[in-house]
């Protein structure tokens, strides 16, 4: 049994870190055709909020808005929501957590909601402001998802994204800055690191599969793509870097391309150093 994506879905129709998530979700949730009171878990990767919330968990204001799990009833299984931060990275955490949930829940669906916006709502900001879900569910019928593995610098890496305490006055729930400080050479070699031991670990040719990553930098996918030797390497289609949901916006890139049918490795980079990587074969893919 594998752990497949039922469904994904991209949206990018506003700056609502909360409302694109929750849109997304809710295309997903129909797309896979389970019903909203039929989620499990949902797992927020997204990090840069609107007007900058600490509490409650974002999750659950992304569950609300999409209306998942509100009216309990017999039978209903209780939604469990919360925030899993780890930049870029997140995503593929996130179905790392998934693949333990659904160990015990055979029927079960996971949703992982993504997404990133200026706290003010300006589209002014370092990430595109786009939202994107994956429903996750147990497939008899697939590989699915391989094991993740991850790479990191040695040294605790500066703040990249923080609020300056004693200068933002009674602005802070709508400033921020945010400080890209990585270059592409270090991220590179922490992405090819990790992509490696995926590919090892699942007996995978990096000829044979297709690479979906975001652009962290300008030339980081092109880098990646020419360190790993990869068959095909596909990014998602928004200007700029849309950070928490680009492996799932390079996923329904990819999807629609026809070459989700093809083993497939999920890399992503961030500031740290640090970066993650999973393996995905899909039903019908060996």
């Amino acid at each position: 049994m594998g752990i497949i994506i039922s469904s994904a879905s991209v949206r990018s129709d506003g700056v609502s870190s909360v409302g694109q998530a929750a849109d997304a979700a809710q295309d997903a949730l129909a797309a896979a055709q389970c019903p909203l009171e039929q989620v499990d878990a949902l797992i927020n990767v997204g990090v840069y909020r609107d007007a900058n919330l600490v509490e409650p968990a974002v999750a659950a204001l992304i569950q609300q808005a999409a209306g998942i799990g509100l009216d309990y009833r017999r039978g209903d299984v209780p939604c469990l929501s919360f925030d899993l931060m780890n930049g870029a990275c997140g995503m593929v955490n996130a179905v790392g957590v998934a693949a333990s949930l659904l160990a015990d829940l055979p029927e079960g669906h996971v949703v992982v909601v993504s997404g990133d916006a200026h706290p003010a709502g300006s589209d002014e900001f370092a990430f595109t402001p786009v939202g994107a879900a994956f429903v996750l569910e147990n497939s008899t019928d697939a590989v699915g998802f391989g094991g993740v593995h991850v790479s990191a610098g040695d040294a605790l890496p500066d703040p990249q994204g923080y609020v300056t305490l004693s200068a933002m006055g009674s602005q802070g729930r709508s400033s921020l800055t945010v400080e890209l400080l990585s270059d592409t050479t270090e991220l590179v070699e922490h992405a090819a690191a990790a992509a490696r031991e995926a590919l090892a670990a699942d007996g995978l040719d990096a000829a044979d599969v297709v690479l979906l990553c975001g652009k962290p930098t300008a030339d980081f996918a092109g880098g990646l793509a020419a360190e790993l030797g990869v068959g095909a390497v596909v990014t998602d289609e928004f200007t700029g870097d849309a950070h928490t949901s680009a492996l799932t916006a390079a996923y329904v890139t990819a999807r629609a391309a026809g070459l989700a049918d093809r083993p497939l490795l999920f890399v992503a980079a961030d500031g740290g150093p640090t970066a993650a990587a999973v393996t995905y074969r899909g039903v019908g893919v060996r």
